[in-house]
């Protein structure tokens, strides 16, 4: 016997086997079709709102997509829409069944859809609530049961693009809505362009400390906030006391005492589809604080011409931490000289969640950057000027870390052309406006962002007691990288005011005065790079060092001298 083609369509609809629309479409209107319908009671989550179009081209029409997620075949005529602020919108007055799986798109204006997305099947209600571009809410509901909502903000809403539904069993937050990336900038009627099921466990991606005894823990998606105990995150053997969510997918924890050690440990956790982690445990990274973050490199002229041969550079700021624990650099900005007004230029970091490690480094680049080992960070609008500048670097508190202003001249005398070479801190730890503390890289590239500097010196050993120590000695400043800055450490007994130092030949004379007068407390460091006065290259040989102390009266209370051999490469 042939059966009817209505009532195999209706036999499938019923059984929940038939997800196309474009049969929904056609046969919406036969008896059968509402015969077939399942008597089930719709609950919230049924059916959702799967795409959603506010802002159409001038040819197209607003619409709004549903969707199947349940195991039901439902009737749309007991469906209702409205927008934030008019009342609710019968969808349908004939029998129009959505059956499980299935896609229904509910337009302004027929006409127009059909005109940009010619062949989707529709369905166009007598009364439509207009989707304003400025941002509004679409609220799907039946008897009274909210069964779906949508709240997108203006800034979500691009002309002839929709808003497509990520994960179809996620929640209609905002996070789960993506502008579509198909050609016509929609998918009516079809799978999304941005369908992405989550079938993925949450990660904790990064902890901050943010008080003595508070913690942020920061999420990759969404987390069941509630279904977390603070008894769950711990530090070693401290629990937390109280946790806050922060956001969908944040949450603040409170412990009772101060917060220290290297890393905070969870619990399982789980998303908002149920999806659930293995326990975590990550790095906890601590606010940096003054001069736990320097200015450790600079490249203000970087090379930029497409014709030279050469690779093109951007001009970066290398930060060295030197804190000796790890820093998160969320919220850093750099400002120079502020104006009359006090107003002074601002660079802000946007990136989120970078962490930086003891002794590594961070490179703050006026363009993007790839390096192998360094966190790297856009600061457009850099600026840096080819003439010096201020550098002050401030943390997400607005405390200076650190403060510098550059100078041309600090490049070394026997770099000719400093174009596309930085300028390297030679130490540190040590006073970072003093221009013997700089000098260009020695690098055949130019510079060492994200490695140390070919300038660096390794630290003079503490005198045993008071008296003086010189490292390396001898030492050859050759700009080879190696050995080419002599460290002068003193320590002096209390009561010392002020310190004179100098460098004489053998003959007794005055090569070069390294501090003419310098207030210090008990010890001194100080930094010679093997020139003279008019900075002038010196011959091999050995020289003196002579380091007068004096006290509140002006009188000379120590006088350290010792050797120092200075040799070349040739």
């Amino acid at each position: 016997m042939r059966v009817p083609c209505f009532v195999v369509v209706s036999l499938l609809l019923a059984a929940g086997l038939c997800p196309s629309p474009v049969l929904a479409q056609s046969y919406r209107g036969a008896a059968g079709v509402a015969r077939s319908l399942q008597s089930g009671k719709i609950a919230a989550g049924d059916i959702v709102i799967n795409e959603a179009y506010p802002r159409p081209l001038a040819s197209g029409s607003e619409f709004i997509e549903l969707f199947n997620r349940s195991a039901v075949t439902f009737d749309l005529r007991d469906l209702t829409i409205r927008d934030a602020s008019s009342a609710p919108l019968r969808l349908a007055e004939e029998a129009l069944p959505l059956p499980p799986g299935a896609y229904r798109v509910i337009v302004a204006d027929g006409a127009a859809f059909s005109n940009r997305f010619g062949g989707v099947p529709y369905s166009q209600p007598s009364r439509w609530a207009s989707l304003n571009n400025g941002g509004d809410a679409i609220v799907l509901e039946s008897g009274g049961i909210v069964l779906d909502s949508l709240f997108y903000p203006g800034s979500a809403v691009e002309e002839g693009r929709s808003l497509e539904r990520i994960d179809p069993a996620a929640p209609s937050d905002a996070y789960n809505f993506a502008l579509s990336t198909d050609t016509l900038g929609a998918t009516p009627g079809a799978q999304n362009s941005q369908y992405a099921p989550d079938a993925t466990a949450p990660s904790l991606i990064f902890v901050k400390a943010v008080g003595d005894n508070e913690l942020t823990l920061h999420f990759s998606e969404p987390v069941q906030s509630a279904a977390i105990s603070p008894a769950s995150i711990r530090l070693e053997t401290l629990a937390a006391e109280r946790v806050e969510p922060l956001g969908p997918d944040a949450l603040k924890a409170w412990f009772p005492q101060v917060v220290t050690g290297a890393a905070v440990r969870i619990g399982a956790v789980s998303d908002l589809r149920g999806n659930a982690s293995e326990p975590l445990a990550v790095p906890i990274y601590y606010r940096p604080e003054a001069r736990d973050l320097v200015v450790n490199e600079i490249l203000y002229e970087p090379l930029s011409d497409a014709y030279d041969g050469l690779p093109n550079q951007t001009e970066f700021i290398e930060l060295a931490n030197r804190s000796g624990r790890r820093v998160y650099l969320d919220g850093l900005y750099r400002t120079r000289d502020p104006d009359e007004s006090g107003d002074a230029d601002t660079v802000r970091t946007a990136d989120r969640f970078l962490g930086l490690d003891p002794d590594g480094y961070a490179l703050f680049a006026a363009a993007p950057m790839e390096h192998e080992s360094a966190v790297v960070a856009t600061w457009k609008g850099l600026g840096l000027r080819n003439d010096g500048d201020r550098i002050r670097i401030h943390g997400e508190d607005d405390e200076t870390l650190d403060d510098i202003r550059y100078d041309p001249s600090w490049h070394h005398p026997d770099v000719l052309e400093t174009r596309g070479v930085t300028l390297e801190r030679i130490d540190p730890d040590a006073n970072g406006n003093d221009p013997q503390n700089w000098t260009s890289s020695a690098a055949p590239e130019g510079g060492t962002p994200g490695r140390p500097n070919s300038a660096r010196i390794a630290a003079a050993p503490s005198p045993a007691g008071q008296g003086i120590q010189i490292s390396p000695n001898p030492f050859s400043p050759d700009r080879d990288g190696v050995d080419d800055i002599a460290r002068i450490r003193c320590v002096f007994s209390s009561g010392v005011s002020r310190v004179r130092a100098r460098v004489f030949d053998l003959a007794g004379n005055e090569v070069r005065e390294l501090v003419g007068s310098r207030l210090v407390a008990e010890s001194v460091e100080l930094l010679w790079d093997g020139r003279d006065h008019a900075d002038r290259r010196l011959q091999t040989g050995v020289y003196i060092v002579l380091v007068e102390a004096w006290d509140a009266r002006d009188q000379v209370m120590e006088a350290f001298k010792a050797p120092l051999a200075l040799a070349r490469r040739y």
